[in-house]
């Protein structure tokens, strides 16, 4: 009875957490739409896309630490890193867009500018 009691889950660790934002050009403040958002962590990855008002959400994810990666056609890859936890937490983010924000250098992992 030991044994299957410590190879059994904590409660915390199935609890599921929901990871929601926005996300805007860092020069101008509009949203971003069509941007691909991915969170990876130790057990799963998810992937949202951004509606037009720059705002995403990616439910299903344990509590822990994530790997949230950022791209689409007009904005450079860019890697930010979370902790989630079981409440429904919320992560803006302030990105670089190449159709926006002229400035904006497509090779710089932070946008550049």
């Amino acid at each position: 009875m030991g044994m299957l009691r410590r190879s059994l889950p904590s409660l915390a660790a199935l609890a599921i957490a929901l990871l929601t934002g926005r996300i805007t050009d860092k020069t101008t403040g509009q949203p971003l739409a069509d941007v691909r958002v991915r969170a990876t962590g130790a057990y799963v990855t998810r992937t949202a896309v951004t509606n037009r008002n720059g705002r995403y959400a990616i439910p299903g994810l344990r509590p822990g630490r994530y790997r949230i990666r950022i791209s689409s056609n007009d904005v450079p890859p860019q890697t930010f890193h979370v902790a989630v936890e079981r409440a429904p937490q919320t992560y803006d983010i302030t990105a670089c867009s190449t159709t926006l924000d002229y400035e904006c250098d497509p090779g710089s992992p932070f946008g550049g500018g």
